[in-house]
């Protein structure tokens, strides 16, 4: 029940990820981020919802990125609970990651081959996340009340401070990570890019 991008619309699918600007300076803080993208995956793996949990930040919260129908949405949740999926139809899969974490421009999924442009364990701090705003503002074309400026300015905000990573497992692992008050938080998981069956 996976998708193959971000969303179906034409102006999502030209739409990029920015180039960006926060970028780990100190070997400890390139250190730290590694280790909060390492634990997550191990976590994530081993299917510890309290490991998970450890590395969200109780003030960012935890989105969940996926694809009900045609088009793709988020919703944002507390904490991750491998019993109990969401969305609920979609149980989290298995994984088992043999890759080491590398830092280099992500792979693409190519829908036509139903491969990946690479194999891995990637992270790119050259450029930041945008699904999320490019979700909102996309829902917000068709309904204006659902996201206010100050709701989508947050989430662009946010994104600046965010790197996403890619696992290229059976069922690819894919989250975002974010800057938040001196510490690496995982803050999304992404359940609606690699597969190609919406």
């Amino acid at each position: 029940m996976l998708s193959c991008g971000p969303g179906s619309t034409k102006k999502e699918e030209e739409k990029k990820d920015s180039v960006a600007g926060v970028i780990p300076s100190t070997i400890d803080e390139n250190n730290e981020l590694s280790e909060v993208i390492t634990r997550f995956v191990r976590a994530y793996a081993s299917r510890d919802n309290d490991k998970v949990n450890r590395l969200v930040h109780p003030d960012l919260g935890f989105t969940i990125i996926y694809r009900p129908g045609a088009s793709d949405t988020f919703v944002r949740i507390d904490s991750i609970n491998f019993a109990k999926a969401m969305p609920e139809y979609y149980p989290y899969p298995n994984i088992q990651n043999d890759y080491v974490l590398v830092f280099e421009k992500l792979p693409e999924f190519d829908c036509g081959t139903e491969k990946w442009s690479k194999l891995g364990f990637f992270c790119d701090t050259t450029s930041h996340p945008n699904q999320l705003s490019n979700i909102a503002a996309f829902e917000k074309e068709f309904d204006e009340s659902i996201f206010s400026e100050e709701q989508l300015d947050n989430l662009e905000r946010n994104e600046a401070q965010s790197y996403r990573i890619i696992v290229t497992t059976k069922d690819p692992l894919i989250f975002h990570v974010q800057r938040y008050k001196g510490g690496w938080y995982v803050t999304a998981l992404d359940r609606a890019y690699a597969g190609c069956d919406a």
